[in-house]
């Protein structure tokens, strides 16, 4: 069976493509901050705490573009390491507030320089401008938005 000039064209589809960078990308930061005991998951949950402040499990979620099972469930591992806290919300019994704790920080702190490194490597085999293209496209720098707090939501 012969593929259709059409359908070939899907051979260079930006969906499989950006998954696949994903994934890569991914794996990069993983090896890397394996030695510091974090994976790209929780470096980016502890350096959101610490750019933001205490957020609930919603903003959270929002901010890194997660489904906020997948961020309870991180947040969940994360305090049972010690690396952060969660309390009730003042005002909503229902919402969680996540505080980066002290082994947070510290773990943070450990792999900056871990996490320089493969940001910098991936960033000189893509090129500068791919990356800031995939930055424009994921909506912007995440450091940027820092000054732009989300209100918490009832449930959130």
């Amino acid at each position: 069976m012969s593929a259709s000039p059409d359908l070939m064209q899907t051979a260079g589809c930006l969906c499989l493509a950006s998954r696949r960078a994903a994934r890569a990308i991914t794996r990069a930061f993983d090896r890397e901050l394996r030695a510091h005991g974090l994976r790209a998951t929780q470096f980016t949950l502890l350096a959101t705490l610490s750019l933001r402040g205490e957020l609930t499990i919603g903003e959270l979620a929002a901010f890194v573009d997660a489904e906020r099972t997948t961020m309870t469930r991180n947040v969940a591992l994360a305090q049972k390491r010690g690396l952060v806290t969660v309390r009730r919300h003042p005002q909503d019994a229902r919402a969680r507030i996540v505080t980066i704790a002290d082994g947070g920080r510290d773990a943070l702190a450990g792999a900056l320089a871990s996490w320089g490194r493969v940001q910098a490597a991936l960033t000189e085999a893509m090129g500068a401008e791919a990356a800031d293209g995939l930055r424009r496209l994921a909506g912007g720098r995440a450091a940027g938005r820092a000054s732009s707090r989300p209100q918490p939501r009832a449930g959130a």
